[in-house]
């Protein structure tokens, strides 16, 4: 049995920045003033360098660590081989090689926006005259000025679903995107629906119709007889049709047109297109996989999303202004212009799925002495473009079942039986992992006299979560609701639930 384990790790402040830091909140030294010496002689100013620092600017930090992960797995018997027992099965197929096996996963990093060195951005900045200087670094901006939500928490939950990304949502799709695909057209389907396509046309050359009317337009040139004698003026003529609006019912009919009668209908034909150029190379890579154990992975999401949350600019101040970042006493004379800072929140998601499949299909089968015989090869084409009657060709066939599909999951439900009965496809495992990471940036610009200074600082959370497979024909379908059939093909594919 697998033991799940729960291992986590924090960062601190470095220890090094304060000579005497013991505790999470403790002072940290940010940087000091000095004022530069001028000295008269006979009435002529002479300088005498920088003065004796003086102000010391510190802080105490909001948050207890800079960044801390957490891993919640699992460990597993056949994990804890020696070195020597990995290295006398390596090369032995007759006994169980060394594995680890896979299982749910969960990693959680959390970054608090607390830099290691306790500041940022060290160096020397002079006012506009180079009369005053701060020799020193800025602190992290307060938790209250991230922002609303999860930026302003002083420490997240690391076990927290709030952040956590719906895996569950994924699970129909993952499936369908990874499994070993037999079919790479819609033969059934199409020939069932062609009878939609005269609608569809008509349906379009309506719309086409009514535009051209409106938009075609007649120039001619005609004499014209004025106060100023004839002239020869230039005039057009169009259709009355020239000012039309399409009415909400036209907009919902092209609509419906477009996304569900010229989309699916063109991406048949390029797929019977491609099936066709591709047909021998597809029969012979399902041919070699077939009855065998196949390795499968695909990118099911990917997205990136960043919006700005907050953009503010100061007005102008001749006394000073006030950043949280900043040391106290920095004024108005160290800017050229007014500071400003903006914050910007990123989104990112990516959603992977990744199995071990095994599918049998008679008409593939090269063992066979019937392998080359005329009605073999008739059904392997009829797989391949997807001519067979199967309950998922019936479905896509009856109308209105995408409407079904779009507040249900028994479409895919549907789709995972004629997976199981048709083709007998399962999995020794199957796992999605979703990686999500969540970044809040604030970047503050600081119009120096000697040039502009932009400092970014950021929180960021990130998961990476792994599920597995309820059973061997994916998700939401436990080992004890199997039906006997399907017991049975799992067990002529070697499939059991203690492996």
């Amino acid at each position: 049995m697998a033991t799940q384990r729960l291992r986590s790790r924090y960062t601190g402040v470095d220890g090094k920045v304060n000579s005497d830091y013991s505790r999470w909140n403790d002072p940290i030294v940010l940087g000091s003033y000095s004022d530069k010496l001028i000295v008269y002689r006979f009435g002529v100013p002479f300088d005498e360098g920088w003065g004796q620092p003086y102000s010391p600017q510190s802080y105490r930090p909001e948050v207890t660590v800079c960044n801390g992960e957490w891993t919640w797995d699992e460990l597993h018997p056949r994990a804890r081989r020696t070195a020597a027992e990995r290295f006398a099965t390596r090369n032995d197929p007759k006994r169980m090689p060394w594995y680890l096996t896979g299982g749910p996963f969960l990693s959680i990093k959390i970054d608090n926006g607390l830099p290691v060195g306790g500041r940022l951005e060290e160096g020397v900045y002079e006012n506009v005259t180079r009369t005053k200087r701060y020799v020193g670094g800025f602190m992290p901006p307060p938790n209250s000025m991230w922002g609303t939500g999860w930026g302003n928490l002083t420490q997240y939950v690391s076990f927290s679903n709030a952040f956590l990304p719906d895996v569950s949502a994924y699970f129909d799709r993952a499936w369908r995107k990874t499994k070993p695909k037999l079919e790479f057209a819609s033969l059934f389907t199409f020939l069932r629906e062609i009878g939609e396509v005269v609608p569809m046309l008509r349906t379009t050359a309506s719309i086409f119709g009514a535009e051209w009317k409106s938009a075609v337009k007649t120039e001619y040139y005609k004499s014209v007889d004025t106060d100023y004698g004839s002239q020869i003026v230039k005039l057009t003529r169009g259709s009355s049709l020239q000012s039309r609006n399409m009415k909400p019912r036209e907009i919902a009919e092209q609509f419906l047109n477009h996304q569900f009668g010229w989309v699916p209908f063109l991406g048949d034909l390029e797929s019977f297109f491609t099936t066709y150029l591709d047909a021998e190379a597809l029969i012979k890579k399902i041919s070699d996989e077939n009855g065998k154990w196949v390795r499968k992975s695909a990118k099911v999401e990917k997205t990136e999303n960043t919006r700005l949350i907050a953009d503010v600019q100061f007005p102008f101040n001749g006394i000073g202004y006030t950043i949280p970042c900043m040391p106290a006493g920095m004024t108005a004379d160290f800017f050229t212009a007014p500071p400003s800072y903006k914050i910007y929140e990123t989104e990112r998601l990516s959603v992977r799925a990744s199995g071990k499949f095994r599918f049998y299909r008679p008409e593939f089968d090269i063992t066979l002495p019937d392998y080359s015989s005329a009605w073999r090869q008739a059904m392997r084409y009829v797989k391949i473009y997807g001519a067979e009657v199967s309950p998922w060709h019936v479905w896509q066939s009856v109308p209105w079942t995408w409407a079904l599909d779009w507040v249900s999951n028994l479409g895919n439900y549907v789709e995972r039986l004629s997976d199981t009965l048709e083709d007998q496809v399962a999995a020794a495992y199957f796992f999605i992992t979703a990686k999500k990471h969540i970044e809040r940036r604030i970047e503050i610009s600081l119009p120096f006299g000697s040039g502009l200074k932009t400092l970014v600082f950021k929180k960021s959370f990130t998961s990476t979560q792994r599920v597995s497979a309820d059973s061997p024909y994916g998700f939401n379908l436990t080992w004890e609701n199997l039906s006997p059939r399907r017991l049975a093909i799992l067990s002529a594919l070697g499939i059991t639930r203690r492996r």
